[in-house]
């Protein structure tokens, strides 16, 4: 029934239209953004033992992130965050390391290791979600924009078909009754 009350108000049921086109933009910048909020990280793990674990298990990334900027805000120990999401430092919650200095990064076997300045991160993880938020805020404008104008668009030809059939029955002197 939707399908049929589309044609029948819109002509059809074009996917290739304007609406469907600036949905598409709207999904590609959104996770055009999702991609951007690596936080300027690098592939591997800081060398070396000078370091502090300031993660616990089931700590998030984002939570990882936000606790190493607190560090370095607190005691400027923690001038690069070294983070995996691999099973194995996962499992024995050594994922989450703060490092004052990182001059080589190494590539422990197995693991898969980010290194990142904490607070550029963080401050790029706020950006990311304040704009992943306004830009789901305008996709859903936009959505209500385009159901608002299939409704006008409805209301207005279904008043003038009835419009033209008054015309029509008036014009032949039938009577309606």
């Amino acid at each position: 029934m939707p399908q049929t009350l589309s044609r029948n108000c819109l002509g059809s049921s074009n996917s290739n239209s304007s609406s469907s086109k600036v949905a598409t933009l709207l999904l590609l910048a959104s996770c055009s953004s999702l991609v951007a909020a690596g936080g300027g990280s690098r592939e591997g793990r800081c060398s070396g033992s000078g370091y502090m674990s300031v993660g616990w298990s089931g700590m998030s990334r984002d939570k990882c992130i936000e606790r190493a900027a607190e560090v370095h805000k607190d005691t400027s120990q923690c001038s690069f965050l070294s983070y995996s999401s691999s099973s194995q430092p996962q499992q024995q919650s050594q994922f989450c390391f703060c490092f004052k200095d990182c001059s080589e990064l190494a590539y422990p076997s197995k693991e898969v290791w980010e290194t990142m300045n904490p607070e550029e991160a963080k401050a790029t993880s706020d950006s990311s979600v304040s704009a992943t938020v306004v830009i789901a805020a305008i996709a859903a404008f936009a959505g209500l924009l385009v159901v608002t104008t299939a409704v006008v668009v409805c209301y207005i030809r279904h008043h003038r078909r009835i419009r033209a059939a008054t015309s029509l029955r008036d014009a032949s002197g039938v009577d309606g009754a």
